[in-house]
Protein backbone atom coordinates (compact mmCIF):
# COMPACT_ATOMS: atom_id res chain seq x y z
CA UNK A 1 0.00 0.00 0.00
CA UNK A 2 2.66 2.31 0.91
CA UNK A 3 4.51 1.79 -2.47
CA UNK A 4 1.25 2.52 -4.52
CA UNK A 5 0.48 5.90 -2.07
CA UNK A 6 4.20 6.59 -3.31
CA UNK A 7 3.72 6.46 -6.67
CA UNK A 8 0.61 8.27 -6.73
CA UNK A 9 2.75 11.31 -4.95
CA UNK A 10 4.84 10.97 -7.54
CA UNK A 11 2.73 11.40 -10.84
CA UNK A 12 0.87 13.80 -8.89
CA UNK A 13 4.18 16.15 -8.26
CA UNK A 14 5.09 14.87 -12.41
CA UNK A 15 1.61 16.05 -13.37
CA UNK A 16 2.15 19.82 -11.27
CA UNK A 17 5.42 20.36 -12.64
CA UNK A 18 4.29 19.74 -15.91
CA UNK A 19 0.94 22.24 -15.47
CA UNK A 20 3.04 24.90 -14.01
CA UNK A 21 6.42 24.97 -16.38
CA UNK A 22 6.24 27.78 -18.85
CA UNK A 23 4.60 27.64 -22.32
CA UNK A 24 6.97 28.53 -25.07
CA UNK A 25 5.24 31.20 -27.38
CA UNK A 26 3.90 30.05 -31.34
CA UNK A 27 6.37 31.82 -33.76
CA UNK A 28 4.34 33.99 -35.80
CA UNK A 29 3.68 33.41 -39.14
CA UNK A 30 6.01 35.51 -41.42
CA UNK A 31 4.94 35.49 -45.09
CA UNK A 32 7.16 33.82 -47.77
CA UNK A 33 9.66 36.51 -49.19
CA UNK A 34 10.37 36.18 -53.17
CA UNK A 35 14.07 34.78 -54.46
CA UNK A 36 16.26 37.63 -55.38
CA UNK A 37 17.56 37.42 -59.30
CA UNK A 38 21.46 37.31 -58.86
CA UNK A 39 21.73 37.89 -62.39
CA UNK A 40 21.38 41.40 -63.58
CA UNK A 41 18.26 42.48 -65.77
CA UNK A 42 18.13 45.10 -68.40
CA UNK A 43 14.22 45.65 -67.40
CA UNK A 44 13.94 46.95 -63.21
CA UNK A 45 12.23 44.65 -61.20
CA UNK A 46 8.56 45.48 -60.54
CA UNK A 47 7.81 44.28 -56.76
CA UNK A 48 4.96 41.37 -57.13
CA UNK A 49 2.33 41.36 -54.46
CA UNK A 50 2.56 38.39 -52.50
CA UNK A 51 -1.15 36.77 -51.99
CA UNK A 52 -1.83 34.73 -49.06
CA UNK A 53 -4.52 32.00 -49.24
CA UNK A 54 -7.82 32.44 -47.86
CA UNK A 55 -7.44 30.86 -44.71
CA UNK A 56 -4.23 32.62 -43.61
CA UNK A 57 -4.57 35.92 -42.08
CA UNK A 58 -1.42 38.27 -41.29
CA UNK A 59 -1.40 39.74 -38.18
CA UNK A 60 0.54 42.64 -37.74
CA UNK A 61 1.12 44.35 -34.07
CA UNK A 62 0.31 47.71 -33.58
CA UNK A 63 -0.54 49.48 -30.21
CA UNK A 64 -3.97 50.11 -29.42
CA UNK A 65 -5.21 53.50 -29.54
CA UNK A 66 -8.40 53.77 -26.95
CA UNK A 67 -11.68 54.01 -29.64
CA UNK A 68 -14.21 56.57 -29.30
CA UNK A 69 -17.68 55.65 -29.88
CA UNK A 70 -18.63 57.27 -32.81
CA UNK A 71 -22.21 57.73 -32.92
CA UNK A 72 -24.07 58.04 -36.88
CA UNK A 73 -27.61 59.47 -37.11
CA UNK A 74 -29.99 58.20 -40.26
CA UNK A 75 -31.06 61.52 -42.18
CA UNK A 76 -35.13 61.58 -40.55
CA UNK A 77 -38.06 59.71 -42.85
CA UNK A 78 -40.16 61.55 -45.22
CA UNK A 79 -43.32 61.62 -43.29
CA UNK A 80 -45.93 59.31 -45.37
CA UNK A 81 -48.55 61.20 -47.49
CA UNK A 82 -51.87 60.29 -46.22
CA UNK A 83 -55.16 61.62 -47.27
CA UNK A 84 -56.41 63.34 -44.37
CA UNK A 85 -59.67 61.29 -44.19
CA UNK A 86 -58.19 57.92 -45.06
CA UNK A 87 -58.12 56.33 -41.60
CA UNK A 88 -61.50 57.67 -40.98
CA UNK A 89 -63.28 56.69 -44.28
CA UNK A 90 -61.72 52.98 -43.73
CA UNK A 91 -62.43 52.86 -40.00
CA UNK A 92 -65.85 53.86 -40.43
CA UNK A 93 -66.94 51.86 -43.85
CA UNK A 94 -69.52 49.31 -42.57
CA UNK A 95 -67.71 46.80 -45.20
CA UNK A 96 -64.64 47.32 -43.15
CA UNK A 97 -66.27 46.50 -39.59
CA UNK A 98 -68.20 43.74 -41.11
CA UNK A 99 -64.49 42.17 -42.11
CA UNK A 100 -63.55 42.94 -38.42
CA UNK A 101 -66.53 41.62 -36.98
CA UNK A 102 -66.01 38.04 -39.05
CA UNK A 103 -62.16 37.89 -37.92
CA UNK A 104 -63.44 38.83 -34.16
CA UNK A 105 -65.89 35.59 -34.60
CA UNK A 106 -62.95 33.63 -36.17
CA UNK A 107 -60.58 34.86 -33.14
CA UNK A 108 -62.95 33.90 -30.52
CA UNK A 109 -63.71 30.07 -32.47
CA UNK A 110 -59.83 29.72 -32.04
CA UNK A 111 -59.65 30.55 -28.52
CA UNK A 112 -62.39 27.94 -27.64
CA UNK A 113 -61.07 25.22 -29.49
CA UNK A 114 -57.12 25.93 -29.68
CA UNK A 115 -57.08 26.83 -33.84
CA UNK A 116 -59.22 28.50 -35.98
CA UNK A 117 -61.27 26.26 -38.28
CA UNK A 118 -59.77 25.83 -42.08
CA UNK A 119 -60.67 24.56 -45.53
CA UNK A 120 -62.72 27.01 -48.25
CA UNK A 121 -65.21 29.71 -47.56
CA UNK A 122 -67.95 27.13 -47.27
CA UNK A 123 -66.37 24.72 -44.65
CA UNK A 124 -65.03 27.50 -42.52
CA UNK A 125 -68.48 29.08 -42.56
CA UNK A 126 -70.04 25.60 -41.38
CA UNK A 127 -67.69 25.50 -38.04
CA UNK A 128 -68.55 29.20 -37.87
CA UNK A 129 -72.14 28.11 -38.02
CA UNK A 130 -72.38 25.15 -35.58
CA UNK A 131 -70.33 22.14 -37.03
CA UNK A 132 -68.09 22.06 -34.19
CA UNK A 133 -67.60 19.67 -31.63
CA UNK A 134 -69.40 21.88 -28.94
CA UNK A 135 -72.16 22.67 -31.76
CA UNK A 136 -71.29 26.56 -31.12
CA UNK A 137 -72.41 29.05 -33.42
CA UNK A 138 -70.15 32.30 -33.83
CA UNK A 139 -71.89 34.01 -37.42
CA UNK A 140 -75.11 35.71 -37.03
CA UNK A 141 -78.20 34.10 -38.65
CA UNK A 142 -78.38 37.08 -40.88
CA UNK A 143 -74.95 36.78 -42.52
CA UNK A 144 -75.10 37.11 -46.31
CA UNK A 145 -74.25 33.31 -47.99
CA UNK A 146 -74.30 32.49 -51.45
CA UNK A 147 -76.05 29.35 -53.02
CA UNK A 148 -72.95 27.48 -51.59
CA UNK A 149 -73.03 28.25 -48.44
CA UNK A 150 -70.21 30.81 -49.03
CA UNK A 151 -69.50 33.92 -46.53
CA UNK A 152 -70.30 37.05 -48.79
CA UNK A 153 -68.94 40.82 -48.84
CA UNK A 154 -71.23 43.40 -49.54
CA UNK A 155 -70.29 43.32 -53.17
CA UNK A 156 -71.71 39.49 -53.19
CA UNK A 157 -68.06 38.36 -53.35
CA UNK A 158 -66.94 35.36 -51.24
CA UNK A 159 -64.67 36.45 -48.29
CA UNK A 160 -61.15 34.96 -49.13
CA UNK A 161 -59.90 33.07 -46.01
CA UNK A 162 -56.05 32.80 -45.90
CA UNK A 163 -54.58 30.83 -42.52
CA UNK A 164 -51.39 32.20 -41.37
CA UNK A 165 -51.00 30.18 -38.42
CA UNK A 166 -53.56 28.12 -36.34
CA UNK A 167 -54.46 30.68 -34.39
CA UNK A 168 -54.07 33.59 -36.91
CA UNK A 169 -56.67 33.68 -40.30
CA UNK A 170 -56.56 36.67 -42.80
CA UNK A 171 -59.63 37.33 -44.02
CA UNK A 172 -60.11 39.51 -47.48
CA UNK A 173 -63.53 41.17 -49.06
CA UNK A 174 -62.92 41.86 -52.87
CA UNK A 175 -63.96 45.22 -52.33
CA UNK A 176 -65.41 47.30 -54.73
CA UNK A 177 -63.91 45.73 -58.02
CA UNK A 178 -64.58 42.81 -56.60
CA UNK A 179 -61.35 41.27 -57.81
CA UNK A 180 -58.81 39.87 -55.25
CA UNK A 181 -55.45 41.18 -54.69
CA UNK A 182 -56.33 44.86 -55.75
CA UNK A 183 -55.56 47.85 -54.23
CA UNK A 184 -59.40 48.24 -52.92
CA UNK A 185 -59.10 45.00 -50.84
CA UNK A 186 -60.32 45.19 -47.35
CA UNK A 187 -58.45 42.68 -45.26
CA UNK A 188 -58.47 42.39 -41.29
CA UNK A 189 -57.10 39.52 -38.99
Amino acid sequence: MKKFLGILILLATVALWWLARPQPEAPAFKPPSLPKSTAKSKKPEVPVPISSPAHVSVVTATPAAPTVPVRIEAPPMKPAQVPADYVQSIQSAPQHQEAEEIALNLRNFGQRFGGNPTGSNAEIVAALRGSNPARAIYLPQNARLNGNGELIDSWGTPYFFHSNSATDTEVRSAGPDMKLHTADDIITK
